[in-house]
């Protein structure tokens, strides 16, 4: 690599953006399992079924794919990544190992950006579309180009130190670790004790592939420790051991790459970078990076995927008790409705007609819309909690107990749905919906009907036409009683010989024969509002509530499917998991592979010693996964 000193151009801080990173990907099953994935945990969040801690796993779970580049169909790129903790000299190395100043040295913790040192021939768009680490618009990396064939397709990523004081500079190597396919560990003998930097190998044991670098091993950085190198190797590789690596791949490395250093390393881990990973011993590389990556995401999906709400014990009861508060929200409007009072007297509709008849339903009428007025003004001057049963229920008010009722069950359902662990999501919200939905529209209802009971008692029809007919006979039979007195009155007067006073007696009762007739015909032709106006407000209401429940079991219904449905997506992905971990699996591993990764898990670790997680790292792990 140092022959590429003349031809290498240091291109710092070279932007690139989202849009350059757009170029066309090829499409593949796993690119379908990781978008369903996300539309599947999205649903979730919407309907409510995992809490937020579970939704930020996931969601975090899902953008670290993305920099793990499950969804690339033939990914040739090596990501070989730099870390360790301050002031063990991992810029030097690089520079060391590049044959250029392409790393600055010195800074330490204050280091604010990775460089990538990347092939000319090689597309590092790739890299900042996969991964959430390089990408973005803080610009957080820097690239430098090389045309040293033996790295092509190789990146090596120099990050920031991972025990800075910066709390952003240890978030970005934590999410620059995701696009890595192997992690070079670079300590030295004075800090390879350090236990963040132990448990943060931990943490990523078994993910990818790890080797390490004992830096310093020289004798102006060991001082009197030279002498006792072989103990400082000794103890550095038990330390390896009791995390998990109990052959691991080390290499002691002088970065002053002194000539006559029989014992510096650099060399050879020039000559294993270039090439000691193979193109097949990379892509093994990747495969297990990826299988680890899938095992992962699997884990945080498996502890999403709800149970199935059909097969539930509580949800009979809770389908019989929402209907059973739909019945009684019926029979309560329906109460109501036959207490309801109609605004203007029942006799408001009759026609009007200019005689004696006329004149008392007209004065009746004035006389029961003055009472309509006072009972009005006392209604008017009560207490809010006066009893005011005498006047019937407000009209403004009408249904509005009814809905308040099936509010107060829908809130009980739910509470109970709770107690039973039956999630109800978004169902709460619609219940409480519909019935503010059901009060408004029960409120206006006496008014709206009485409006149309009265238009269409008004309007000409045969029946009002003869009751009209009717009324007029009876005013004519009236005038002609009236006229009939009065002749005879006046024929006594003349003839000087006085009527007797039951002539009188005898024409006031015929009168009154004639309005109580004219009364029960204008009865008979036009029958009352009141009891029209209470039968057709209790229909109408009846309905609404009745339509509204309807909804309520629908919205139930319709989560109930909807939750078996994203039950039976979530055990989809897991299988469709499984059969890509499978195929990654039974791929052919290169020698040398299985020790980059280390040993799995089989113990509870000490709480000491518990890694520090990264951000996409699950709290539960499925051990087929492993």
């Amino acid at each position: 690599m140092s022959g590429t000193d003349a031809a290498m151009t240091p291109q710092r801080a070279e932007a690139m953006t989202p849009q350059r990173a757009e170029a066309t990907m090829p499409r593949r099953a796993e690119a379908a399992t990781l978008q369903h994935a996300g539309a599947w945990a999205a649903a979730l969040q919407e309907r409510g079924l995992i809490d937020a801690a579970t939704a930020a796993q996931v969601a975090e779970t899902l953008a670290a794919s993305g920099g793990e580049r499950l969804d690339e169909a033939d990914d040739s790129l090596l990501v070989v990544m730099l870390c360790g903790p301050t002031a063990v000299g991992k810029s030097s190395l690089i520079n060391a190992l590049a044959g250029a100043d392409i790393s600055r040295r010195g800074l330490g913790a204050t280091t604010r950006a990775a460089v990538l040192y990347v092939h000319e021939q090689d597309d590092p768009a790739r890299l900042y579309a996969y991964s959430h680490g390089l990408g973005g618009e803080r610009q957080e990396t820097e690239m430098v180009r090389h045309h040293a064939d033996a790295l092509l397709h190789k990146v090596l990523v120099d990050s920031p130190d991972i025990d800075s004081v910066m709390l952003e500079h240890r978030d970005l190597t934590a999410r620059l670790v995701h696009a890595a396919d192997v992690v070079l560990f670079v300590t030295s003998p004075e800090k390879y004790k350090v236990m963040r930097s132990a448990r943060w190998v931990l943490g990523q044991r078994q993910q990818r592939g790890m080797a390490f670098v004992l830096n310093k091993w020289d004798r102006e950085a060991l001082g009197v420790q030279y002498d006792r190198r072989a103990e400082l190797e000794a103890d550095f590789r038990r330390v390896l051991a009791e995390q998990g690596f109990p052959d691991a791949l080390v290499f002691k490395v002088s970065a002053l790459n002194a000539p006559d250093d029989r014992e510096n390393d650099l060399p050879a881990l020039r000559a294993w970078l270039e090439t000691g990973i193979s193109q097949s011993t990379g892509a093994a590389i990747r495969q297990r990076r990826q299988r680890a990556a899938w095992g992962r995401l699997a884990s945080v999906i498996e502890a999403a995927v709800p149970a199935p709400l059909s097969d539930h014990p509580f949800l009979p009861d809770l389908t019989r008790r929402l209907a059973a508060a739909g019945a009684t929200a019926e029979q309560s409007v329906a109460v109501e409705a036959a207490l309801v009072q109609p605004r203007s007297p029942d006799d408001s509709v009759w026609p009007s007609t200019p005689g004696l008849l006329g004149m008392w339903v007209r004065t009746r009428q004035r006389l029961g819309a003055t009472a309509t007025a006072l009972r009005s003004g006392v209604s008017f001057l009560r207490l809010p909690d006066a009893d005011a049963t005498d006047a019937g229920p407000r009209r403004d008010r009408f249904g509005q107990d009814s809905a308040a009722a099936l509010a107060a069950a829908m809130t009980e359902l739910a509470r109970d749905a709770a107690l039973a662990r039956l999630p109800l999501g978004p169902v709460e919200a619609a219940w409480a919906a519909e019935a503010t939905r059901l009060d408004r529209q029960l409120a206006p209802l006496p008014l709206a009907v009485e409006t149309e009971v009265v238009t269409e008692a008004g309007g000409h029809t045969l029946r009002r036409a003869l009751g009209t007919a009717s009324l007029y006979g009876v005013e004519i039979l009236v005038v002609a009683v009236l006229l009939i007195a009065a002749v005879r009155v006046g024929i006594d007067f003349v003839t000087g010989a006085y009527a007797p006073g039951s002539l009188f007696l005898t024409a006031m009762e015929l009168i009154f024969i004639l309005l109580l007739i004219g009364h029960i015909t204008a009865s008979l032709f036009f029958p009352p509002l009141q009891k029209r106006l209470r039968r057709r407000v209790a229909q109408r209401a009846k309905a609404l509530v009745r339509g509204s429940s309807d909804r309520l079991h629908t919205e139930l219904r319709a989560h109930v499917d909807a939750v078996d449905q994203l039950s039976r997506e979530g055990r989809e992905l897991l299988r469709a998991i499984d059969r890509t971990m499978t195929a990654l699996a039974t791929a052919k591993s290169a020698a040398g592979v299985d020790r980059l990764f280390g040993q799995a898990e089989t113990q509870r670790i000490p709480e000491a010693a518990v890694p520090v997680a990264t951000p996409t790292e699950p709290a539960r792990r499925r051990p087929r996964f492993d």
